[in-house]
């Protein structure tokens, strides 16, 4: 039975000769009441305990997630620098190996054009020795006291420039 409005109003207590109420009924009725309130204050104080040991759980709680997100941050923060430094560490070596490719890059093209140049010289050389070789081979061939006209020497020499030719822009299709 709970203290409450409804259990005060029912409370009814003889009254004798009008004067009096009955002795034992009002030492039960308090007994009653003195029970009811023991039970109230023990279910109280369980449940105080209780809300105490919640809110010590709430707060623990409550820490652990600050010290939680503390800790995410710091990782966070971490993690960015991190991240940033090895960010800057390849921009770095980028720059490093972009600055030494076009140092390779310049000293092959120059080799290159060296060396083309060098077979162009060489070419020219020995289109001209070709060319200067024949023409005494066909002066040879015909000295001046044969009376036979000697072969037509611009035609051949037509002949080697075409060839010549033709060996240039072979040169100039490499790239």
């Amino acid at each position: 039975m709970a203290l409450d409005k409804d259990y005060f109003d029912s409370i009814r207590i003889d009254v004798i000769k009008k004067k009096y109420y009955n002795a034992n009924k009002v030492h039960a009725i308090l007994e009653e009441i003195r029970e009811q309130a023991e039970k109230l204050n023990a279910e109280n104080a369980e449940l105080r305990a209780k809300l105490n040991e919640q809110n010590g759980q709430r707060m623990e709680m409550g820490d652990a997630i600050l010290t939680a997100q503390r800790i995410s941050r710091e990782i966070i923060q971490r993690a960015n620098s991190r991240a940033a430094a090895i960010i800057a560490d390849a921009e770095k070596r980028s720059a490093e190996l972009s600055g030494r490719t076009e140092k390779h890059t310049e000293y092959a093209a120059q080799k290159v054009e060296e060396c083309l140049n060098a077979v162009r010289e060489a070419q020219e050389k020995s289109i001209e020795a070709i060319n200067e070789s024949l023409q005494n081979f066909l002066i040879g061939l015909y000295s001046e006291d044969q009376e036979e006209e000697p072969p037509d020497i611009s035609e051949m020499q037509r002949t080697i420039n075409t060839i010549a030719r033709d060996i240039n822009s072979l040169e100039s299709e490499d790239p």
